[in-house]
C-alpha cells in the first residue's frame, strides 16, 4: 500500500490501467493546546492507507509532502506554511513524475481546509496538462463525507471547527498518545455574519481571510470536550467508507474524459 516501501522493479510491474495512486496532503500547523502540529497530514494519510487496504492491491498511497498552505495559523508557534504557488508546484512535480512512469489515475486527498481551493485548482490545471494521459481528481475528505459526519456529530453548530470535536476524536482513535485532552479548550467563535462559518461541516458561503489568532486565543475552533476515541472510530469508519466508494468509482473513469465507461 505504501509507495515508498516498494522497489523500482515492483513499481514497474504494476498494471497502469488498474492502479490508482493516492496522494495525501495536509499541513504542519497549530491544533490548539492539545493536538500535534501534524494532525491534518496524519489523518489524511491514515484514511488513505485504510482505504487502500480495503482496495488492495489496486490502490497505492504516495508519501505525503506534509506541509500545506497555512498563513492563517502563523501567529501560533510551530506552524509552517508554503506559499500557494509552492504547494501548486510541489503537487505538479509529484503528479508529473508518476504520470511520466505511466500511472493514469491520481487522487489528491486533502485533509486541511486551507488547502481546499488550491487542491481544486491543482486537479483542474493538472488534469488539463495531462489530458489524454491521466485523470487527476482532488477532494477534501471531510467534505466528501460531510453528510455522514453531520449524522454522527454531538456538538452544536460551531463545535466541529479546527481541533474541535471531529479532529480531536479522529486523533484519539488513530494516534491517542498524541492527544493531550486535559489541555483542550472549547471555543465557539462568532464571525459576526451568516456568510462565514468556522464549522468544518457547514463551511462558509463566501471566501475571505480569517486569521486564527483573531478568532481564538488557543487556535481551537470548536468543542473537543465532546470527543472520544469511540466517536473517532465512527468518524474514521465513515470517512474511510466514502473514500473507498469514491476510489472504486474513480478507477473506472475514462482517461480521455467524457462519460464514465
Amino acid at each position: 500500500m505504501r509507495f515508498e516501501e516498494m522497489t523500482s522493479p515492483q513499481i514497474d510491474a504494476l498494471d497502469r490501467d488498474r492502479t490508482v495512486l493516492v496522494l495525501p496532503i495536509g499541513s504542519v500547523e497549530q491544533h490548539g493546546n492539545h493536538m500535534p502540529l501534524g494532525t491534518d497530514t496524519m489523518l489524511s494519510e491514515g484514511l488513505c492507507l485504510a482505504a487502500a487496504e480495503r482496495l488492495a492491491p489496486h490502490v497505492l498511497v504516495l508519501p505525503p509532502p506534509w506541509y500545506g498552505y497555512s498563513p492563517h495559523h502563523m501567529q501560533f508557534a510551530g506552524s509552517v506554511t508554503l506559499r500557494a504557488e509552492t504547494l501548486m508546484a510541489l503537487g505538479a512535480d509529484i503528479v508529473g513524475s508518476v504520470v511520466k512512469h505511466g500511472f493514469r489515475r491520481i487522487a489528491l486527498v486533502n485533509g486541511h481546509g486551507g488547502n481546499a481551493d488550491l487542491i481544486g485548482m491543482m486537479a483542474t490545471s493538472l488534469g488539463h496538462k495531462h489530458r489524454g494521459k491521466a485523470r487527476i481528481a482532488g477532494l477534501t475528505y471531510f467534505q466528501l463525507a460531510a453528510a455522514e459526519i453531520a449524522s454522527l456529530r454531538k456538538s452544536r453548530k460551531g463545535g466541529m471547527g479546527h481541533a474541535g470535536e471531529f479532529e480531536t476524536a479522529m486523533m484519539q482513535h488513530l494516534r491517542p498518545g498524541l492527544v493531550r485532552i486535559d489541555e483542550a479548550a472549547s471555543i465557539y467563535p462568532e464571525t459576526g455574519t451568516p456568510y462565514l462559518s468556522t464549522d468544518l461541516v457547514e463551511g462558509s458561503r463566501v471566501s475571505t481571510y480569517l486569521d486564527f489568532a483573531d478568532l481564538s486565543p488557543t487556535g481551537t475552533l470548536g468543542d473537543p470536550s465532546l470527543a472520544s476515541a469511540e466517536q473517532g472510530e465512527r468518524f474514521f469508519a465513515a470517512c474511510t467508507e466514502t473514500l473507498v466508494q469514491f476510489l472504486k468509482d474513480f478507477a473506472q473513469w475514462p482517461i480521455e474524459g467524457g462519460k464514465q465507461a
